[in-house]
């Protein structure tokens, strides 16, 4: 990745226009991930408590309530997508006729197996429908309060370490005449640790400190193969024999 930055990535730093792009880019994506980081991470699981906590409706809510209530609904239509732009969802209908559109993050274990007609449990809370079950299985729909706390610190753990490198690069590259090997290195491994931070939650879900052990030997690997680039690029030509 860092050698082949030299040649593409590294390009952008050959002209200041470029360069100061570059930083740009850079210092936006680090405040991006401070900015959520303290903004909403301190009351990200604040939803996600009140929910854990709430206690069961003694009787079907008139309207959006803080207890949980669980009621029949029957399958009207279930739509799984593989384009982009759009979520697996399904449609389903209470004992009065309400129509409820719901959406998954994934299929299993109770939305792969479900068909038009099927009868199902489902949550309601604050007036969504936070989770369904059907023969002994539960799933949480969309709607369902998530660690947002965990989501964002992970972002950040994409975007800050990368676009901080990012902005050294661009900044390094104003500071001097013309742009160095060393220069294209930090850029290409700036777009290997967010490459590496977009790959690493497929491997360590939403929690955080399991992301962050899959992404660390990562970001350690690509420092490395920076580092040796600019080693290589800086060795002297042997002399001819």
């Amino acid at each position: 990745m860092p050698g082949m930055g030299n040649m593409s990535v590294g390009g952008i730093l050959r002209g200041r226009v470029g360069a100061g792009i570059v930083l740009v880019v850079g210092v936006a994506l680090v405040a991006l991930g401070l900015f959520l980081s303290i903004r909403i991470a301190p009351g990200g699981v604040r939803d996600l408590h009140a929910y854990q906590a709430a206690p069961r409706c003694a009787a079907a809510p008139s309207g959006a309530a803080d207890c949980r209530w669980t009621q029949r609904f029957t399958v009207a239509d279930i739509r799984l997508t593989s384009s982009r732009g759009d979520v697996d969802h399904a449609f389903l209908t209470d004992e009065r006729g309400r129509r409820w559109r719901t959406e998954y993050a994934d299929r299993k274990p109770v939305l792969t197996d479900l068909k038009e007609g099927d009868q199902v449990t489902g949550t309601v809370w604050r007036g969504r429908l936070t989770e369904i079950s059907a023969n002994g299985a539960s799933q949480k729909t969309q709607d369902a309060p998530a660690d947002l706390r965990a989501r964002v610190l992970i972002l950040a753990l994409i975007v800050v370490p990368s676009g901080l490198l990012v902005a050294v690069a661009g900044g390094w590259r104003l500071a001097r005449r013309a742009p160095t090997p060393g220069m294209a290195a930090t850029l290409g491994v700036a777009l290997g640790l967010f490459l590496a931070g977009l790959f690493s939650p497929m491997i360590g879900g939403e929690d955080f400190w399991t992301v962050a052990a899959v992404w660390l030997p990562v970001a350690a690997l690509m420092a490395a193969a920076g580092r040796y680039h600019v080693v290589r690029k800086r060795a002297p030509e042997p002399a001819p024999s």
